[in-house]
């Protein structure tokens, strides 16, 4: 497997899928913390598969030393708990701006004066802050930016979904795990999780080591008007975990009678082709298949209690259809797993 070639697209498709979240509906949704996410979260998941430091710096072509600094930087401020030095700077100079290098190492006087500063040369580089000057009197502003507007009961109800899937795909789990895995604040974890435990869609126990939550399901009905987000990223997530774990086996060709790991087929049909409606409608066929065996299962398991270790099967489902243009129809493509883990 050529892993460079393979990430360089794999980042690629990100990109694009980011930038079209981003821009859903006509809504410009601030990034200027998707950098600052990407490399913490990239350095601590190399980390978690046993990648010295010294090697991860290398990777991304710094310093050991700049690496230290660069992850500082995106740690919990000292000053402002609950938010990066990163993000705890951008959000000072959003609100108080235009102001000094100066008055700003002394709000964050908590903190590394390296850090903060380093913060400030990242944050004029990134053109995320305007500077003028030099030095601790060098004044600060954010750059222009086009307000959002957010309905906060329609964000309630989205983080709300979103705690709830981190508590479906890794409950039992604590409060500390799921705001991890739902990429939230604890005040809005908490209170997602106070909101669900209310409705009964998530149970609260006490257990010898401390509190957990856990729910036997998450469902977000087709065509319906909340939950998009965690559904779109339950899907995300099946898909990208079906691969990493196919990645992991370090079985790249696998038989067809493998348990993990997904395939891709194109179909070329046009307006009365004899098999254009059986093609069309493959979604809704495997959708109402999959939904028939879940009832099915779901009715043997509320009268067969298992207390042993069970297996969960998480399986997804996509279709796009695309106009291509005539004619140069060779025939169909596919790619299963021997390509497309």
């Amino acid at each position: 497997m050529n892993a460079s070639l393979l990430v360089d697209a794999v980042v690629q498709q990100t990109m694009v899928f980011i930038a079209q979240l981003a821009t859903a509906g006509g809504v410009r949704a601030p990034l200027a913390h998707v950098a600052e996410q990407v490399f913490l979260d990239l350095t601590s998941e190399l980390q978690n598969r046993g990648v010295k430091k010294k090697v991860i710096a290398d990777m991304f072509g710094m310093a050991l030393r700049t690496y230290h600094r660069r992850v500082r930087e995106l740690e919990e401020s000292k000053t402002d708990l609950g938010r990066s030095v990163w993000e705890a700077v951008l959000g000072f100079i959003r609100l108080k701006g235009p102001v000094s290098g100066h008055v700003v190492l002394g709000r964050f006087a908590g903190d590394d004066p390296e850090v903060v500063a380093g913060v400030l040369s990242d944050l004029a580089q990134s053109g995320l802050v305007y500077r003028a000057g030099r030095g601790d009197a060098a004044r600060y502003r954010v750059a222009d930016e086009v307000d959002v507007s957010v309905d906060d009961e329609a964000a309630r109800t989205a983080r709300a979904h979103l705690v709830w899937l981190a508590v479906y795909r890794n409950g039992p789990a604590s409060l500390d795990t799921i705001q991890a895995a739902a990429h939230l604040g604890q005040p809005a974890c908490t209170e997602a999780i106070e909101a669900l435990i209310l409705d009964g869609r998530v149970v609260e126990s006490r257990t010898a080591t401390g509190i957990r939550y856990v729910t036997d399901r998450f469902e977000v009905p087709v065509g319906s008007g909340v939950g998009w987000e965690a559904a779109v990223l339950d899907h995300f997530q099946a898909m990208v975990t079906a691969i990493i774990a196919k990645l992991s086996s370090g079985q790249f060709r696998g038989p067809n009678s493998d348990y993990v790991g997904g395939s891709t087929w194109s179909l070329d049909v046009w307006p009365g082709h004899p098999l254009e409606s059986e093609a069309k409608t493959l979604l809704r066929t495997i959708r109402l298949r999959v939904e028939a065996l879940r009832e099915r299962i779901d009715t043997h398991n509320q009268s067969h209690e298992h207390p042993g270790p069970r297996d969960r099967v998480v399986f997804y489902a996509g279709q796009n259809i695309r106009e291509l243009s005539p004619p140069d129809h060779s025939g169909r493509t596919n790619s299963d797993d021997e390509t497309n883990p």
